[in-house]
């Protein structure tokens, strides 16, 4: 005579991974952001069109109020772009010229990042991709 205690712990051990690894999955910031075109190398000293970052994204949750960020080494805001409503699949735009929020160049040695905060969505997206200075930035 067989036990079924051992063979439902079994499954419910199995089943209570693999609903944790869907849950994981689907908070990936893959998922919630994305991101159609984003410079990666700007030279805010410089001249012409690549004196500033430009990005374009859209989110796949609504927020009333989202928050849209430049961010550097540890997360830390070098400047906020935008807060307020972002709409789902709704295409939005923002430029960055290469300055912290004082109006200064911040650390031509660090590499930044886009931030988007949807708090209603309990999601802090940092996407992958890097924006440097260029080395007229550096002068």
């Amino acid at each position: 005579m067989s036990r079924p205690g051992p063979v439902l712990f079994v499954a419910l051990l199995v089943a209570s991974v693999l609903t944790t690894a869907a849950v994981l999955h689907a908070r990936t910031p893959d998922l919630t952001l994305q991101v159609t075109h984003f410079t990666t190398k700007i030279s805010p000293q410089g001249q012409g069109p690549r004196r500033v970052a430009r990005m374009r994204f859209f989110v796949r949750e609504s927020d009333p109020d989202a928050t849209v960020q430049i961010v550097g080494p540890n997360v830390k805001v070098v400047r906020t772009l935008y807060q307020g409503p972002l709409v789902a699949d709704r295409p939005v735009s923002f430029a960055w010229n290469g300055r912290n929020a004082e109006g200064a160049l911040p650390n031509p040695h660090h590499r930044y990042r886009l931030r988007v905060i949807l708090p209603g969505q309990d999601r802090d997206m940092a996407y992958p991709q890097r924006i440097t200075l260029a080395e007229a930035a550096r002068r």
